[in-house]
C-alpha cells in the first residue's frame, strides 16, 4: 500500500468512527470511562463487533506505518539521487567557469583562479541561501501546526462586557453533552470592536480532547441556547486560506445543485444525495 496523507486521513476518520461507535453502544462520553463494568453489559454481538472494528483499526494502523516506512526509505533514495544531480551539475559549472577564465585570461583581465574562487562561491552562496529559507519555511509551518493542534476555536459564542469566559465556554461543552476536560487557557482572540462577536481560543491539554469536542460539536445545532455556536480546528494562515477556497467551492456547487448535500471532509469538498420526500 503507497502512503499519501489522505489515506492517513481515512485512517484517522476510521479510528474516530470506530472510537465514536464504541463509545455510543457503551453510552459513556469519553474512553477513559470504559471499564469492565460498563463492557460487561455489551451482549455477545455488540461485544464482538467491538472487538472485530479494534482490530480492524489495529491492522490498519500497521499498514499505514510500514507504508509510511517504505514512503521514508523511498524519499531518502530520491533525496540521494538529487544530492548526486547537484554534484553533477556543479562538476559542469565548474567546466563552464574554466572556460570563462580561460578567455579572460587570453585578454589578460583576470586570472583563472580569481574566476573560479568568484563564480563558485557565489554558487554556493545562492544554494545555501534557498535551502536554509526552505527549511526554515517548513520547520516553521510544522511548529505552528503541532502548537495549534491542540486548541480549539470556538464561533458565535455571544460576547458580554465583563463576562466570564470559563463559564460560557463550560456551558457550551454541557449543550454537546459532555464537559471538556482540563483546560490550558481559554481567552477572546483579535481586537474588540464595536457589533462584532470575537472568537474563542480553547488551548487543551492534548490534540485528543480537541478531535472528540469536534466529532460531539454537531450536537449544538440541536441546543436551544447554542445553536448558533460552532466549533473549528486552530487553523495556521496557510490553512485558513485553503478552508475558504474550499468553503467558496462548495458554495458554488449548492449553487449550481442543489439536489445534493455538499460537505468538507479530509481537505475535499464531498456530496451526498438529499431526501426530498
Amino acid at each position: 500500500m503507497d502512503f499519501t496523507v489522505n489515506k492517513l486521513h481515512k485512517f484517522e476518520e476510521m479510528m474516530r468512527n470506530t472510537f465514536s461507535t464504541t463509545l455510543n453502544e457503551a453510552k459513556v462520553a469519553k474512553l477513559g470511562e470504559l471499564n469492565e463494568t460498563v463492557l460487561m453489559k455489551f451482549n455477545k454481538n455488540q461485544l464482538v463487533n467491538t472487538i472485530v472494528s479494534l482490530v480492524n483499526v489495529f491492522d490498519e494502523n500497521v499498514r499505514i506505518c510500514k507504508s509510511a516506512a517504505e514512503k521514508i526509505d523511498e524519499l531518502k533514495s530520491e533525496q540521494i539521487e538529487l544530492q548526486r544531480k547537484c554534484i553533477g551539475l556543479q562538476g559542469d559549472q565548474l567546466e563552464t567557469v574554466k572556460t570563462t577564465v580561460k578567455s579572460e585570461l587570453n585578454i589578460g583581465l583576470q586570472s583563472w583562479s580569481d574566476v573560479v574562487k568568484k563564480n563558485t562561491t557565489q554558487f554556493q552562496k545562492e544554494v545555501l541561501s534557498t535551502t536554509k529559507k526552505s527549511v526554515k519555511h517548513v520547520v516553521e509551518n510544522v511548529n505552528e501546526e503541532e502548537r495549534r493542534s491542540c486548541n480549539l476555536m470556538i464561533y458565535g459564542l455571544p460576547e458580554h462586557d465583563g463576562e466570564n469566559i470559563g463559564t460560557a465556554v463550560y456551558e457550551v461543552s454541557q449543550s454537546m453533552g459532555f464537559v471538556i476536560p482540563k483546560t490550558v487557557d481559554c481567552y477572546r482572540v483579535g481586537k474588540k470592536q464595536e457589533g462584532k462577536v470575537r472568537p474563542v481560543r480553547l488551548e487543551c491539554q492534548n490534540r485528543g480532547d480537541v478531535e472528540f469536542a469536534l466529532i460531539h460539536s454537531k450536537r449544538l445545532k440541536n441546543s436551544t441556547k447554542h445553536s448558533q455556536v460552532y466549533l473549528a480546528p486552530d487553523r495556521t494562515k496557510e490553512q485558513r486560506q485553503e478552508h475558504s477556497l474550499l468553503v467558496k467551492k462548495m458554495k458554488d456547487l449548492i449553487s449550481a445543485d442543489r439536489t445534493k448535500h455538499y460537505f468538507i471532509r479530509n481537505n475535499k469538498v464531498c456530496s451526498a444525495a438529499t431526501d426530498k420526500t
